[in-house]
């Protein structure tokens, strides 16, 4: 089952409550919603984004009230439209019933007197619509509607909105109105002034496959189909069904004509012709499939770019095409679905005829290929654990990160080579050899070479997923806890947040996985999981308006917090159609089930429970900032403590009377009570401190990615005191009786177990398994995320020679989300804490749009 995108949700609340998800259009997206005010159920259908971005909401409401006028007992008529937080929206009424493209993937082929009687249903409505001046322009199976035995036109006006309200824009996105197959050739030739006659041709197609089981022109691609349109003629529907009466033949040939003029001059007079037996008619078209003068002229002059827009309509409405420039979904293996938790799940190669992918398989996760052009899938050898693939500049190498080593193997197939291990964090090819690598505590940057070895290292300021700018010197970041995109320069180890124009506040574009494009555009994925781009001046630092492309692209959650789509170097977006991974609800297994602990779902990043386990404190991720909610689990309640935008870890105070926490505003270590109105008191200014627990009632030990220190803060002095126990150590964690300190090593892929205070000694608990949180004195829990995300179970012996036993699983859940350094927690009853996200955790198809850097251009110059 979709998800409901929580953005349309929350925007449509005070109207129209949505209840679930009905499908897919070749224009819209279509949910069963409540009508609030009346207290009716009704369809909603949600305008495709890439149609929004192209129309506008003013024009689109404008063309869209001639339909509203459209009364007819054949007609499902238009309750309302409207614009909401950019979603561009109209309504019917929802009919319970089949479409008839559902009857006929059951039957195939109809009874003759129930075809004719459905055809003649719906001639009787276009028949009214063109008297008032009104063609519908998309006549199809999915767009009539069966109920208590009645036909209903949907859609009736909805393509002349969208075609009118866009004008020749439309064409320029590579979307168009209509389906190939039951297309008239004038509509198929691009012609924008259709009249009733481009409707009958298509009612006349639709009568054909209700009889014949098949359109009357068929083809792999879009692209055939079209030619066959235009060029050949039909063969009669005797053809494949012979009791087919002759009239009705007659009449079908009639109105299937290549020529407008040799058709039936209204809808009306094609259903007379059906229930007139005498009725006969003379053939117009030579007995060849030989094209005329003006239609290979007309082939010709429109070449290329016709078949494109008209395979982009046809791959929206009827699935999948596997060649040429249209929009189309490629299908993957059951066994090996796209991993939607992945944090870069996806790489497409630079012609786009191809995509390496993440896949998931059963408890681990492995790269595989997809062809673009043909339906080879296939899994790539020695890439089992991979993450983050790369694919080369020349299209037949892919890198990728697995145990903590860079790898590189060729796409044809072939051994893996190993060119840097312990490393961990962003990948980029920076040249035909090279690879530019930035380490996961986001402060050193190296230069791999493709065949081994580090060509350069070097210090940076914290930076994720860096991309080199075109001045050879600085990198674009984004991602990261701040989840902002900024600019960073090795050089003077600066940085500066890219700021929207006109943005007094310094906050910066809120994101994440941001790609620049031909140096004036970024794309990014928004915190509500969108796709959207925006213009950028790279000299100024600043924006300009974004503009949503995709909506509800899946948006994986973890510190690097990006979405699951690429853009090839040709232009062609790759991406997962799916939900945003970081709303999810915050659960507790209690080593028996798992039962939902907060009173919503949200963008939950860090949180912790007082010991009584009554009040619940979370940070979550806001459109423009953090904000720091207290929930009341007793009640239910919740209250917004502190607004900022970055918090960091949550930590109650053993009495649960107070919360410490970091906030990125002056670099300050904060306390409070949330259940006060006073603001917190600051307890220390200009530090990075993330403070993970208590190991003495009044000594804190903290730490962090962006520390990369073992830390502890003594309370008891005036002001507080800080000072350093370990280097190089990430997420330290202190047992319950302060006898053993549990930490990651700062690239996290070493987890080391010390006493205390003696923390000269140390005894390494695993390699690339993170997060360690304390069960009890003698045990504690860390956790693997490589592919099934699971919990696994440390005991320490203090008398034993090493103190700890092998890690045991304990305890997994393929729904679990989170990010690194408080991705659960434990309960003072051995409860587990964590993010449980959406139930569909990997994808069976990808959606492939090419051209689309030029759709994108288009959208943000007119934004701005």
């Amino acid at each position: 089952m979709t998800e409901l995108p929580a953005r349309l949700t929350s925007a449509l609340a005070d109207q129209y409550r949505i209840e679930r998800h009905l499908g897919e259009g070749g224009m819209a997206t279509v949910y069963l919603a409540q009508d609030v005010k009346h207290d009716r159920k009704v369809a909603l259908k949600v305008l495709r984004p890439e149609l929004a971005a192209v129309i506008g909401a003013e024009r689109f409401l404008q063309e869209i009230k001639v339909t509203a006028n459209l009364q007819h007992p054949h007609i499902l008529p238009l309750h309302d439209s409207g614009e909401a937080d950019s979603f561009l929206y109209y309504v019917m009424p929802y009919v319970e019933g089949d479409t008839l493209r559902d009857k006929l993937k059951r039957e195939r082929q109809l009874a003759i007197e129930d075809a004719i009687e459905i055809t003649r249903s719906v001639a009787s409505a276009l028949d009214y619509a063109h008297r008032q001046g009104v063609i519908h322009r998309d006549i199809k199976p999915e767009n009539v509607l069966l109920h208590d035995g009645q036909a209903l036109v949907a859609d009736f006006g909805i393509a002349l909105a969208v075609s009118q309200a866009s004008g020749t824009r439309l064409t320029e996105t590579g979307l168009s109105i209509g389906t190939p197959h039951y297309m008239s050739p004038e509509q198929a030739m691009g012609d924008r002034e259709l009249d009733a006659r481009s409707d009958v041709y298509s009612l006349g197609a639709m009568l054909y496959e209700m009889l014949a089981g098949d359109p009357p022109y068929t083809g792999t691609t879009a692209q055939a189909v079209v030619a066959k349109v235009i060029t050949e003629k039909a063969p009669p529907v005797t053809a494949a069904r012979d009791t087919v009466p002759p009239h009705v033949t007659a009449a079908i040939a009639k109105a299937l004509h290549k020529m407008p003029a040799d058709r039936f001059g209204t809808a009306a007079a094609f259903a007379d012709a059906l229930a007139n037996p005498a009725f006969t008619v003379t053939a117009v078209d030579p007995p060849t499939a030989r094209p005329q003068p003006w239609k290979l002229a007309a082939i010709s002059s429109v070449g290329v770019a016709l078949v494109a827009i008209i395979a982009a309509g046809w791959a929206l409405s009827r699935g999948p095409v596997n060649t040429g420039p249209a929009t189309y979904d490629v299908g993957l293996p059951d066994s090996a679905p796209v991993s939607l938790g992945a944090t870069i799940g996806l790489a497409g190669s630079p012609a786009a005829d191809f995509v390496v992918y993440v896949a998931r398989r059963d408890s681990t996760q492995e790269l595989w290929y997809r062809s673009l052009i043909d339906e080879t899938v296939r899994p790539i050898l020695g890439t089992e654990g991979a993450m983050r693939p790369a694919v080369s500049p020349a299209g037949d190498e892919v890198a990728f990160i697995a145990n903590g080593a860079v790898r590189i193997v060729p796409i044809a197939g072939g051994t893996a080579r190993t060119i840097a291990e312990g490393l961990f964090g962003s990948l980029r090819w920076a040249s035909s050899t090279t690879l530019l690598f930035v380490g996961g505590d986001g402060a050193r940057l190296r230069l791999l070479d493709s065949e081994g070895g580090e060509i350069e290292s070097g210090p940076v300021p914290y930076c994720i997923l860096a991309q080199p700018l075109p001045d050879g010197t600085r990198l674009l970041c984004g991602g990261g806890g701040s989840k902002n995109a900024y600019i960073v320069d090795p050089r003077d180890s600066s940085w500066a947040n890219l700021t929207p124009a006109g943005d007094t506040t310094g906050g910066g574009l809120r994101g994440a996985h941001f790609r620049l494009v031909d140096e004036k555009y970024l794309v990014y994925m928004s915190v509500a999981g969108d796709l959207r781009a925006t213009s950028v001046d790279l000299a100024a630092g600043t924006v300009g308006r974004s503009v949503t492309m995709v909506s509800g692209v899946r948006r994986a959650q973890g510190y690097f917090g990006s979405g699951q789509y690429d853009i090839t170097a040709s232009g062609t977006l790759i991406y997962t159609p799916g939900e945003n991974a970081e709303v999810g609800w915050l659960v507790k297994y209690d080593g028996r089930g798992v039962t939902r602990l907060s009173p919503e779902p949200a963008a939950f990043l860090r949180y912790d429970i007082t010991r009584e386990g009554r009040w619940l404190a979370a940070v979550v991720e806001g459109v423009r900032e953090q904000e720091l909610r207290v929930y009341d689990l007793a009640t239910g309640q919740r209250q917004v403590w502190l607004r900022d935008s970055y918090i960091g870890e949550l930590l109650w105070t053993p009495g649960g009377e107070r919360l410490i926490t970091w906030v990125e505003t002056d670099s300050a270590l904060v306390v409070g009570s949330p259940t006060e109105t006073a603001p917190p008191d600051t307890l220390l200014r200009g530090v990075e401190f993330a403070p993970m627990a208590y190991w003495e009632d009044d000594v804190l030990i903290g730490g962090g990615w962006d520390v990369g220190q073992t830390l502890a803060l003594d309370l008891k002095t005036d002001p507080p005191t800080l000072d350093t126990l370990l280097d190089d150590a990430s997420f330290p964690m202190p047992s319950p009786d302060g006898k053993w300190l549990a930490y990651n090593s700062k690239d996290l892929l070493r987890l080391w177990l010390s006493p205390l205070p003696a923390l000269d000694r140390r005894y390494q608990v695993s390699v690339d398994r993170e997060d360690p949180q304390w069960l009890s004195p003698t045990a504690f829990l860390i956790s693997d995320y490589s592919g099934v995300p699971t919990w696994y179970l440390v005991t320490v012996n203090p008398s034993a020679d090493p103190p700890i036993g092998e890690p045991r699983p304990w305890f997994s859940d393929p729904r679990f989300t989170g990010t690194p350094g408080q991705s659960y927690t434990i309960t003072p009853d051995g409860g587990l804490i964590y993010v449980q996200g959406p139930a569909r955790q990997t994808a069976a198809f990808l959606r492939v749009v090419p051209n689309w850097v030029e759709q994108m251009k288009r959208a943000v110059d007119g934004a701005t």
